[in-house]
């Protein structure tokens, strides 16, 4: 279950670039003492370690099935996402929101000078391109879908990190930038720690939004909307189908969907394709004769039956190539007036 390559793309493109402004931070931070700039090291090194901790959930995600993982390893994906929306939280905004409120509280003159919004500059242009990157992975199978709806419902959870990381962190340079520079033209460093707190406010946003989105998918959270209408109407389209009840499905990756349903056959539809197969003959004179007869109405049976599942599962792959893994199962009974049916 491999993951897009766009996505691994976007990863590796945000760890690179992440790495080099990492070092080029603590460099203006060291040589300038400001707490937004410490602010955004921090920020830069969690981005660093988070992005790592994606690049080995993709790679370990990618593993085909095997005998002790039937549906395979897809959900490494969304174990390493959480971790890493973990690193964002304690890492990236407590740090940061620690660092900002105790500089608030025992304030103290950056040593701002050209290396510093020299070094904020050349952020902002890497951590740019890298969004452009994760913006481009995030979108490049959407299709006709609306973009919102898209990253919302459908948008595979390290691409979706990316991206919100590094929008995070082309806005913090911004957000940091405005609170040097607001430190260095009125000689407060009060802007200088503010700067830092809504920094760390904001990855605190972020890794809130993650840990939800990787925790419903762990959980085994429901198709995108519009899929289960859809694999239910591909199903009562068949004329061998009368009834669909008892319907669930799950998102194993945001590219492989599992699909359930119970499915009640028309008892016509088996009659009329018996009629083609078997050749019409007078009562058997024996008891062996009776069974053999049987024994082949039986076998047909099973046939058709089995051929339609097979044909129901294609038409809705031709529909909904996401589903990977589908469970029709038939169910004879007669369900009572008013009974839950799709």
């Amino acid at each position: 279950m491999a993951a897009p390559e766009s996505s691994m793309k976007a990863v590796l493109t945000a760890l690179t670039a992440n790495s080099f402004v990492t070092v080029l931070k603590f460099i203006a931070f060291f040589l300038s003492g400001s707490g937004a700039m410490l602010s955004e090291a921090i920020h830069s090194a969690a981005d660093t370690g988070n992005q790592l901790l994606l690049f080995i959930g993709l790679k370990r995600g990618s593993r085909e099935r095997d005998d002790e993982f039937h549906y395979g390893y897809g959900g490494e994906r969304f174990v390493f996402g959480l971790l890493s929306a973990s690193g964002i939280f304690f890492i990236g905004c407590g740090v940061t929101l620690y660092h900002g409120v105790e500089s608030l509280l025992h304030p103290h003159m950056p040593q701002i000078n050209a290396v510093t919004f020299g070094v904020l500059g050349a952020s902002a242009v890497i951590e740019g391109g890298a969004l452009i990157v994760a913006v481009r992975a995030v979108t490049q199978h959407r299709g006709s879908t609306p973009r919102l709806r898209y990253i919302r419902e459908k948008a595979d959870p390290a691409a979706l990190a990316i991206l919100l990381e590094d929008s995070a962190a082309v806005l913090g340079v911004i957000l940091a930038a405005a609170g040097i520079l607001a430190a260095y033209l009125t000689k407060n460093p009060a802007f200088d720690a503010v700067g830092s707190i809504v920094v760390g406010l904001l990855l605190g946003a972020v890794a809130i939004h993650l840990v939800i989105e990787n925790r419903e998918l762990l959980m085994g959270k429901a198709v995108p909307e519009g899929i289960e209408e859809k694999f239910i109407a591909i199903m009562r389209a068949r004329p061998s189908v009368r009834g669909v009840h008892d319907v669930k499905t799950r998102q194993l990756t945001p590219e492989a969907y599992k699909l359930k349903a119970e499915v009640i056959f028309n008892s016509d539809f088996v009659t009329e394709k018996l009629e083609k197969n078997i050749p019409p003959e007078a009562s058997p004179a024996d008891e062996n004769g009776r069974r053999e007869r049987l024994r082949l109405i039986a076998a047909s049976s099973i046939r058709i039956l089995s051929e339609e599942v097979d044909a129901i599962e294609a038409a809705v792959r031709a529909e909904i190539p996401e589903a990977k893994h589908i469970d029709i199962e038939i169910d004879h009974i007669e369900r009572p007036e008013g009974a839950e049916d799709h």
